[in-house]
């Protein structure tokens, strides 16, 4: 296995290590480099363009080897933009269209409009089956030679790596953007051009972008980039298609793809004296002895090779029925046939081809530095605020995870309201239904001034400013490429786009609090600085609940079932009486509660947040039961169900420094109270009326 191919299926699918994202880094430079080699020096920027020598083959089966080369690449549109927007960007304008572009991309609202997923409909329809890309064998189909992989890689290092490489991120995205659709593409949807919409929107990004001028050169780079890999890509593969090959190099390659797993499966065949099993286990270099022997044995019949024992094993109820599919029976007939006779390239026959990559050069060895010891919450919201990848996520993140998850199991114990039933779907859409009656009846409009005053409203809406402006972050690790977003996953990402403003940056749910802030004249560092996590005005407690949604966000494929029900009680909780009452409040002391009425609506239990938080949890464990029976099921709910006490178990610190500082400022009030009496009745003794 090539180390493109293991990058590939790790930065997609696996649990990259740092050391990966070392390689990453590694190829994305180099890559850089070679693309700033081969640029002409009268490239056009920001306008439309073709690729420079598209190979246009007459033949179906030409073109079909083609389309197989280009799929990984295609197949994966757009997935760099999939984290352009993270919590600690996601608030400006440049990342807000990225975003968008993103969501454009793999059809969040209408996924038929989706160029991934209609190009797998194409792809089907032209009769080049593939696996899906979260199978685990799609990086290593046979199919994909080697340089195949190397414009995929590409998206995928940049999908680990948006920040460090932002701005040729953005060259990329507009290059691909301004690519003219070719032969190759699926068709464009019924409607508005998306390739205009795409267009405008990496266009509102660049000139969005505060640091255009200062870093054209890397943007330029980027587009440059994107450019040389696709040309490249498209050169190779047309260089490769209209090679002539013999039938026995395709029998070479297609015995090499069988190795493995054929020895020890043939001792009984015997071929020039020797078991057919110590032949394979001799041929990992060189598979041509064995087939010449093969060829003069009694397992072929050159007269008539449809007869031969080799094919017949191949029929059902032979010994290798379901080993070889249809194309490959026919590499094995041909070869029998006449072994040097030319015949086309066919991509899919001949695995591992074509020149050495970028990649091959890297190092794949694996393994974690050893971390420093847990940080303080306040210096781990600052690292986690900078990870760009889960392999950045530091070890004492996840220790804090851990420590929440316990928290919630012991407060299940002791609250009532937190104690877990039985799943089914019946009895989970009651208990929701019920909170949410049960909430809005607590309610009863204000009857007479609030106990609580405007500075103590002032002080608490400071110390939720750690958790509000990461708004959101416990979703952050859920975009991901087109054809792996399924009903779960969309239901999630429409979350989140919610909750980054859908690319109005007015609208994003931090972008709202910081003008409440404002309003307040509450003056803090930047939320992503040292200085922030520091500053003394914030209680220790503030930084809880937002280390704990920015490490489960980073940690969203380990934690899944825990994130689901911390979702659905992060939703609930914006319904009903608690926020009624604070928007009541806010308006009282003449502060806006412009947050407050934004969760409070878009949460719903009908069709907003709330809704497919709920819907979310359903489909999952539909799917678990279909899959792993019921007490799978019931597995999978013991942990949302600890997932949604959670949220609870990382408030409650803060809570309990809220309702701290409440009842001092009660008694202060009433010491104040006293006192203010106290003087009056001395000033009525020492001037009587």
């Amino acid at each position: 296995m090539t180390e493109s191919r293991r990058l590939c299926q790790t930065l997609l699918n696996g649990s990259p290590e740092p050391s990966d994202l070392h390689a990453a880094e590694a190829f994305l430079k180099s890559a850089l480099a070679a693309a700033s080699r081969a640029e002409s020096a009268g490239a056009s920027f920001r306008e439309p363009w073709r690729p420079s020598s598209p190979p246009d083959p007459d033949d179906p089966r030409s073109r079909n080897a083609i389309l197989r080369a280009l799929a990984p690449a295609l197949l994966l549109d757009g997935v760099w933009l999939a984290r352009a927007a993270q919590p600690a960007t996601a608030h400006r304008a440049t990342e807000s269209h990225l975003f968008e572009l993103y969501c454009r991309i793999v059809g969040l609202d209408d996924p038929s409009s989706s160029p991934p997923l209609r190009l797998r409909a194409s792809l089907t329809t032209a009769g080049v089956p593939l696996p899906d890309l979260d199978h685990p064998g799609f990086f290593h189909e046979p199919g994909f030679p080697d340089f195949a992989l190397t414009f995929p890689c590409l998206h995928l290092c940049l999908l680990h790596r948006p920040r460090t490489f932002f701005s040729e991120l953005l060259g990329y995205t507009l290059a691909h953007a301004y690519r003219e659709t070719a032969w190759w593409d699926a068709p464009e949807p019924v409607g508005p051009s998306f390739k205009e919409q795409v267009r405008l929107l990496a266009s509102a990004a660049l000139e969005s972008y505060p640091s255009r001028d200062a870093h054209v050169e890397r943007v330029r780079a980027g587009w440059a980039l994107y450019r040389h890999a696709l040309d490249t890509l498209l050169r190779e593969a047309g260089e490769f298609v209209g090679r002539k090959s013999t039938a026995e190099a395709a029998m070479v390659a297609l015995l090499k793809t069988k190795l493995p797993e054929a020895i020890g499966h043939h001792r009984r065949i015997k071929v020039a004296g020797r078991s057919l099993d110590q032949w394979l286990a001799e041929s990992g270099t060189d598979c041509r002895p064995l087939l010449r022997a093969l060829r003069d044995s009694p397992e072929v019949d050159r007269a008539c090779p449809a007869a031969s024992r080799l094919i017949r094993a191949m029929d059902f109820g032979g010994p290798m029925f379901g080993v070889f599919d249809g194309q490959e029976r026919q590499v094995c007939l041909a070869w029998i046939e006449d072994p040097v006779k030319a015949r086309p390239t066919n991509l899919a026959q001949i695995p591992g081809s074509g020149p050495p990559t970028i990649m091959d050069t890297i190092s794949g060895r694996r393994g974690r530095k050893a971390a420093p010891r847990g940080p303080a919450r306040r210096r781990l919201y600052a690292l986690l605020l900078r990870a760009e990848s889960p392999a950045d996520c530091p070890p004492a993140a996840d220790a804090f995870v851990q420590r929440m998850l316990r928290r919630a199991r012991w407060l299940r114990l002791m609250q009532p309201a937190y104690r877990r039933f039985p799943y089914s779907p019946e009895a989970f859409r009651r208990y929701t239904e019920t909170l949410h009656r049960r909430e809005l009846d607590r309610y009863h409009p204000p009857s007479g001034p609030p106990r609580i005053g405007r500075e103590f409203c002032r002080w608490a809406v400071l110390q939720l400013a750690p958790a509000i402006l990461v708004d959101g972050s416990w979703l952050a690790g859920i975009a991901t490429a087109s054809e792996r977003l399924d009903a779960i996953g969309r239901h999630l990402l429409k979350t989140y786009a919610d909750e980054l403003g859908n690319g109005r940056p007015e609208w994003n749910h931090p972008n709202v609090y910081r003008r409440l802030l404002a309003s307040l004249n509450i003056e803090l560092p930047s939320f992503d600085s040292e200085a922030f996590a520091q500053d003394s005005r914030f209680v220790d407690a503030a930084f809880d609940i937002p280390v704990y949604l920015l490490a489960i966000g980073l940690r969203a494929q380990r934690y899944f079932p825990e994130l689901l029900g911390l979702n659905l009680a992060i939703e609930l909780s914006g319904l009903g009486a608690g926020y009624m009452r604070t928007i009541d409040l806010l308006r009282h002391h003449g502060i806006d509660p412009a947050i407050v009425q934004l969760h409070l609506s878009i949460d719903n239990l009908s069709s907003g947040h709330a809704a497919r938080a709920r819907d979310a949890i359903t489909l999952y464990l539909d799917a678990i039961g279909r899959r792993e029976g019921l007490d799978a099921v019931q597995a999978q709910w013991r942990r949302i169900w600890t997932g949604y006490g959670s949220l609870n178990a990382a408030a409650s610190t803060l809570a309990a420094s809220l309702a701290l500082r409440y009842f001092r400022h009660r008694a202060r009030q009433r010491v104040d109270s006293w006192l203010f009496a106290g003087c009056c009745q001395r000033e009525r003794r020492h001037f009587p009326d």
